[in-house]
């Protein structure tokens, strides 16, 4: 039976996957689009269309930071919900499987002593052509030692890598150019779910924003019916002098005026006094249905 360290055989298994990997670009081409279909995702669940505010190629790199950032929030959030007792338990599982690897890597480090004694065979095949032919083993062994006894031969290498192109690359490629973008989106989607919950509460801000997060925008530029003669709401996307605002009716596309005059107000939710008028709101119209009826 042949022994093999454990240990040794990942880390060389590690290498080649690492190797081949970085040295296609894959990794660096997934941040890019993970964070353009994270992108899609965020705008198209907050109501606006992708080919109205399209962004460039580099700076898809920023919004794969946004959407790290948000893995990392979520990441904190879990482990704040977790109790005592959970976390225990994940520390001791994780003791208990690294005791288990350095036990199995021992048992690799001592069969490699005896790992030399597997190769005599073909060791002793050699000897035994090169005392009947001399000559001929004089013009084969060289390239045959060059091509297939060396361990960083040119066969082994093509040999080894094909086997990873082949197992290991190609379903990474697939699985990077199909599927991750899905993960993308989704992910863009259920943020932006979230900011939507919000934005129904406090769209122009919530108490800890002082000024006012909403914006004016005139329409007297625009041909039309039907059309307010003022847009106010949240600015989400622009491109240009279209922009994408938020309001209180629903997602709004439109072209901006050349000139643009607005003036920043204060938040009517800073320090909660949203909360406050409303409860006193609630109060005086309770009391006004408390009020016996004059007509009565």
């Amino acid at each position: 039976m042949r022994n093999v360290s454990v240990d040794a055989s990942l880390q060389q298994m590690l290498k080649k996957v690492l190797l081949v990997v970085i040295g296609s670009g894959l990794i660096s081409n997934a941040l890019y689009i993970y964070g353009l279909a994270y992108y899609q995702g965020y705008i198209g669940r907050l109501g606006f269309e992708y080919n109205f505010f399209p962004i460039d190629w580099n700076d898809t790199l920023l919004w794969t930071y946004f959407a790290s950032r948000e893995l990392g929030a979520s990441t904190i959030g879990i482990w704040t919900t977790l109790t005592e007792k959970a976390v225990l338990v994940l520390f001791l599982a994780v003791y208990m499987l690294a005791r288990i690897w350095m036990s199995i890597n021992e048992m690799g480090g001592s069969a490699n002593k005896r790992k030399g004694s597997n190769n005599l065979w073909f060791s002793r095949l050699l000897v035994r052509i090169r005392r009947s032919h001399p000559k001929k083993f004089k013009i084969f062994y060289p390239p045959l030692k060059w091509f297939l006894i060396k361990e960083h031969s040119l066969w082994a290498f093509v040999a080894s890598y094909f086997f990873l192109i082949a197992i290991l690359f190609i379903p990474i490629f697939i699985f990077i150019w199909v599927y991750f973008p899905m993960f993308g989106v989704s992910h863009g989607e259920s943020i932006a779910g979230k900011r939507l919950s919000s934005y129904e509460e406090t769209l122009c801000g919530d108490s800890e924003d002082y000024w006012s997060q909403c914006i004016d925008f005139p329409t007297d530029h625009i041909k039309g019916n039907n059309i307010p003669k003022l847009i106010k709401g949240r600015l989400i996307a622009k491109n240009g002098a279209l922009i994408g605002v938020l309001t209180d009716k629903g997602p709004v596309t439109m072209s901006m005026s050349k000139h643009h005059f607005g003036k920043t107000v204060k938040n009517p939710c800073y320090e909660g006094e949203c909360t406050k008028k409303e409860g006193s709101h609630n109060k005086s119209s309770q009391m006004d249905a408390e009020k016996p009826d004059a007509s009565a």
